[in-house]
C-alpha cells in the first residue's frame, strides 16, 4: 500500500473511532482566520489535505507555498476534485460559491495546527522522543526504539529510512521529517495501534519549515552540528536556530552532546529561553551530566564506560565506531529518564540493529572488508574514515561525491579530508542533480591534488564501484561513502534505481571476485 494511501486509511480509521463530524469552525478559531467568504456553509470536513491529488468530496484544502509548487495554483484543481473548504494566504482570482474560503497568515504554519486539530491532538496521547543534529539522528532513533520495545513498550518510529509501528514498516518516500498533515495522521495511527512510544528524528528543514508544529515533545536529544544544508539555510547560525527550535517545543527534558560546541551554545540558550526545562548533558569532558570514558572500537564492536554522578556503568554497542557510541549515549539518557533500568539498556544495545546504510557492512566473502555509509558531510565522512583506521592495518579506499544543487562549501572540506584519512580516493557522482558531475568532482579535487596524488576520477558510480574494488587487496577497507540506505541516483538523465549495497555485490560478480 502507498504511504499516501495509508495515510488516507488513517483518516478512515480515526474518524470511525471517533464517531463524531467535524466543521471548520472545529478547526480554526476566530483568531486564526483573516477573511473569510460564505462561511453560513459548514460541510462535515472528510479530510486535511495539501495536496490536490489526494483531495476527496468534503476535504479542506490547505494551499501551501512549496519549493517547486505554490498550493494556491491548485486550488481549483482541489475544488473539481470536491473540496468542501479552501485555506489560502494569497489572495485569489475567483471563489465559487458553494465552497468555503478561508485566508490566514501563514498557510504552511496552519496546515499543522489545523491537522493537529482534525486528529484531536494525538501527540498528547503518548510519549514523543526526538533526535535532532546533522548527524547521528537515524542510528539514534533505532537505538532508542530497540531500548524501548526491549523495556515492553509499544514503540513507533519516524525517520529518513522509513516509518514504523510495532514493527510494522510504512514507507515514507524517504523524507526524514514528513509534511505536518501527514505527521499528525501518522501520530494518530500510532495512538490508535495502541503505542505508548513514538522516537523520531527532526530534521533542521522541517522545523524551519514548521512540519512539526503543535507536535508535544516530551524527549529532545542534539547530536551534533557541522557543515551540511548550508544552500537552505545560508549560514551556521540560521541552521542552529533551526534545530534550536525543537526545544522550544519540548517539556522534560533537552539531553545535549556538549563535546559539540553548538551543543554548549544550545544549552545557554535553553537556560535564557525556558529555565524549568531539564538539561542533561553528555560528552567526554568532566562538566558532562553523563560522562563518556574508556572507548574502545574493535571489529566486534563498541565498549565504553559511562559515568552518572555515583552511576559507572560498562556498556558493550554491537556496532562499529566511536561516534555510534555518542549517538547511543543520548538515546540511553532518554531512556533513564523514562525508568528503563540498566540491564535493558545494556541487553538491547549488545543486540543493536545494523541500520541500513550506517556502518553497514556488503556481504561479500573476500578477503578485505566493504563498508557502505551514508556519510555526506565533512564530519561524518572523517568520523568513519578515522573509525576505520583503528579497526584496520590495511589500506583504506574512500569511494565518494557530493551532491549537486546543494552546499558547495563541503565539497573541497570533504576532499581534503579524503586526501589526508585514507590511503586512496576514487572521486565519482553522488545524486549531481542538475549540475554537471565532472564540475563537482572539479570542486572536490581543486582540495585533494595539492595533498596527494593517490586518487582518481571515475565520473560513473558503478565504473567506480569497480575501479575501487579491483585495487583493493587483502586486509584493506573499501568505504563507499554518501548514498548509504538510498535507492536510487538523480542525474540531469533523471532518476535510475541504483541501491549501494545491491550494486557492490553486482560489480563484485561481474569482477568474478
Amino acid at each position: 500500500m502507498l504511504y499516501n494511501d495509508r495515510q488516507r486509511q488513517a483518516t478512515d480509521e480515526y474518524k470511525r473511532a471517533k464517531g463524531s463530524t467535524m466543521n471548520y469552525h472545529d478547526l480554526l478559531t476566530d483568531e486564526d482566520i483573516i477573511e473569510i467568504k460564505n462561511g453560513e456553509l459548514t460541510a462535515d470536513i472528510s479530510d486535511v489535505v495539501y495536496d490536490s491529488r489526494q483531495v476527496r468530496k468534503n476535504a479542506l484544502f490547505v494551499a501551501i507555498f512549496g519549493f517547486a509548487a505554490d498550493g494556491h495554483q491548485y486550488i481549483e484543481s482541489a475544488i473539481e476534485k470536491g473540496a468542501a473548504v479552501i485555506v489560502h494566504q494569497a489572495d485569489l482570482a475567483q471563489y465559487h460559491d458553494d465552497v468555503t474560503y478561508i485566508k490566514v497568515t501563514d498557510t504552511r504554519k496552519m496546515l499543522g495546527i489545523i491537522a493537529s486539530r482534525f486528529f484531536d491532538h494525538p501527540s498528547s496521547k503518548l510519549t514523543i522522543s526526538a533526535i535532532t543534529g546533522t548527524n547521528g539522528k537515524t542510528s539514534s532513533t533505532y537505538f532508542l526504539t530497540r531500548i524501548l520495545t526491549e523495556a515492553g513498550k509499544t514503540c513507533a518510529r519516524m525517520g529518513t529510512i522509513n516509518d514504523e509501528i510495532d514493527g510494522e514498516i510504512f514507507d515514507n518516500k524517504g523524507r526524514t521529517t514528513s509534511e505536518s498533515r501527514d505527521t499528525q495522521a501518522f501520530i494518530a495511527k500510532a495512538v490508535d495501534y495502541g503505542c505508548t512510544d513514538l522516537v523520531m528524528e527532526a530534521s533542521s528543514q522541517a522545523l524551519d519549515l514548521d512540519r512539526l508544529v503543535n507536535v508535544d515533545f516530551d524527549y529532545a536529544l542534539f547530536t551534533n552540528l557541522t557543515q551540511d544544508h548550508l544552500d537552505y539555510h545560508k549560514t551556521f547560525e540560521n541552521y542552529f536556530l533551526a534545530k534550536a527550535k525543537l526545544f522550544d517545543q519540548t517539556s522534560q527534558a533537552a539531553i545535549i552532546n556538549t563535546d559539540d560546541e553548538w551543543g554548549v551554545k544550545l544549552v545557554d540558550r535553553i537556560h535564557h529561553r525556558h529555565r524549568d526545562l531539564k538539561v542533561i548533558t553528555y560528552g567526554t569532558s568532566d562538566d558532562a551530566d553523563y560522562k563518556i570514558e574508556s572507548i574502545d572500537c574493535t571489529t566486534k564492536g563498541s565498549q565504553f564506560t559511562l559515568r552518572h554522578g555515583d552511576e559507572e556503568e560498562g556498556v558493550f554497542l554491537d556496532v562499529l565506531g566511536r561516534f555510534m557510541v555518542f549517538n547511543a549515549v543520548g538515546t540511553i539518557i532518554a531512556a533513564r529518564e523514562q525508568g528503563v533500568g540498566w540491564e535493558i539498556i545494556k541487553k538491547a544495545l549488545a543486540d543493536a540493529p545494523v541500520v541500513d546504510g550506517r556502518m553497514d557492512r556488503v556481504p561479500l566473502d573476500l578477503d578485505f572488508d566493504v563498508i557502505v555509509d551514508y556519510a555526506h558531510t565533512p564530519d561524518a565522512l572523517d568520523n568513519i574514515l578515522s573509525t576505520v583506521r583503528e579497526l584496520t592495518d590495511g589500506k583504506i579506499i574512500a569511494v565518494f561525491g557530493c551532491g549537486g544543487d546543494r552546499d558547495h562549501g563541503k565539497r573541497p572540506k570533504m576532499g581534503k579530508i579524503s586526501a589526508e584519512k585514507a590511503d586512496f580516493t576514487v572521486l565519482t557522482s553522488d545524486n549531481s542533480r542538475t549540475e554537471d558531475p565532472d564540475k563537482i568532482i572539479d570542486d572536490i579535487e581543486a582540495a585533494v591534488k595539492p595533498i596527494t596524488d593517490q586518487y582518481i576520477r571515475v565520473t560513473d558510480r558503478r565504473e567506480a564501484t569497480a575501479a575501487a574494488l579491483k585495487m583493493a587487496k587483502k586486509g584493506d577497507v573499501v568505504i563507499f561513502a554518501g548514498k548509504g540506505h538510498e535507492k536510487t541516483e538523480t542525474s540531469r538523465n533523471g532518476v535510475r534505481p541504483y541501491y549501494e549495497k545491491e550494486v557492490i555485490q553486482e560489480v563484485a560478480k561481474e569482477l568474478g571476485l
